[in-house]
């Protein structure tokens, strides 16, 4: 049935079903801690406790539930909040960019745990026809479509190569998961992913909107009626601040205080804003702790590199001595100069 309790795939090879009932109790906990305003794929990095630029932006690192689900798998959770979808506990609001959110079943839930068991998916992949949910249920409720992630990592790959910049100023990683989420097949319902500006959307869009569009044909999947992504970095009431006090050259340190943050927990928020679209002048605080010569060692670093990673940049350039704060924010300086 489209029902299965067992969720099971094929019912002819019965899986083993495990106990999910504590689990199922963590992950209503965190979904009620973060006041329902987040999707999947960010609840997944609470539970195996990977800090992303959102996760220390909101500060929920700090929760004593981040990182509680790091015994298990990734598959293991993906499992779990599918299934948890499916039998109803929670829902996902497209409206909201698949931020998930409570029901009554789920409530109900919390206040008096049953046994719940499931049983672990295969990895989708899209064009699984025995699978009980069906594509349409599959696209609209698994964290991430993989193949397709790779098949787009692939494409910027090549479009970095072709425009000879770093894969990471195509497109951020957080936009490519957007793109095998939601499947954009317009450049219009690009603009929608995360870290995606029309400008960002109109220069390297195309290819990956035919891709997917491409892939969504071939593996006859059904995308959502009404395709509105708000990320929660859109919903950043910092961002017109930090703006208006950069164009006047206010003191990084002085905006941070005011804003209660600390340095490194601005220029997450300033990195964020830039690989959205907005460019950011920030030579003023630059030019205080790197100087011309050094900055320029650091943007010829970024030009040739394959990853955005700070610690590897800080490993190739161990040299020169450059401490995090210098290297992160030329980074900044990097995709907002080159990535709008």
């Amino acid at each position: 049935t489209s029902h299965c309790t067992n969720m099971c795939d094929n019912c002819n090879s019965p899986k083993e079903l495990l106990e999910a009932k504590t689990e199922t109790q963590q992950v209503l906990k965190i979904i009620k801690g973060l006041d329902e305003q987040f999707t999947m794929n960010y609840l997944m990095h609470i539970l195996m406790g990977k800090p992303n630029p959102q996760v220390k932006m909101f500060r929920h690192h700090e929760k004593d539930f981040f990182g509680i689900g790091k015994d298990k798998e990734e598959h293991f959770w993906n499992s779990l909040m599918r299934q948890m979808i499916l039998e109803g506990f929670i829902k996902k609001d497209i409206e909201e960019y698949g931020v998930l959110k409570f029901t009554k079943k789920g409530e109900a839930f919390l206040k008096k745990p049953v046994s719940f068991k499931i049983v672990l998916n295969n990895l989708f992949e899209g064009a699984d026809a025995d699978d009980d949910e069906g594509s349409a249920a599959a696209a609209a409720t698994s964290a991430t479509d993989e193949k397709l992630l790779e098949m787009l990592k692939e494409l910027r790959k090549k479009v970095a190569k072709e425009k000879k910049l770093p894969p990471f100023v195509i497109f951020l990683e957080g936009s490519l998961e957007d793109m095998a989420t939601m499947y954009p097949t317009t450049t219009e319902e690009l603009e929608k992913c995360q870290g995606v500006s029309k400008g960002k959307a109109i220069r390297y869009g195309k290819q990956f909107v035919a891709l997917i569009a491409n892939y969504v044909e071939e593996n006859g999947i059904e995308k959502p009626d009404d395709f509105v992504m708000k990320g929660v970095v859109n919903r950043n009431n910092n961002k017109i601040f930090i703006i208006q006090n950069v164009d006047k050259k206010i003191p990084l340190e002085m905006i941070a205080k005011t804003k209660d943050l600390k340095l490194d927990e601005l220029l997450e928020e300033m990195e964020t804003i830039v690989a959205s679209g907005t460019k950011l002048n920030l030579d003023y605080a630059i030019n205080e702790i790197v100087d011309q010569y050094e900055q320029e060692e650091i943007i010829d670093y970024f030009k040739a590199c394959e990853t955005s990673s700070l610690q590897i940049a800080q490993e190739e350039l161990a040299g020169s001595g450059f401490n995090w704060e210098q290297l992160k924010i030329m980074r900044i300086k990097f995709l907002s100069v080159f990535g709008n």
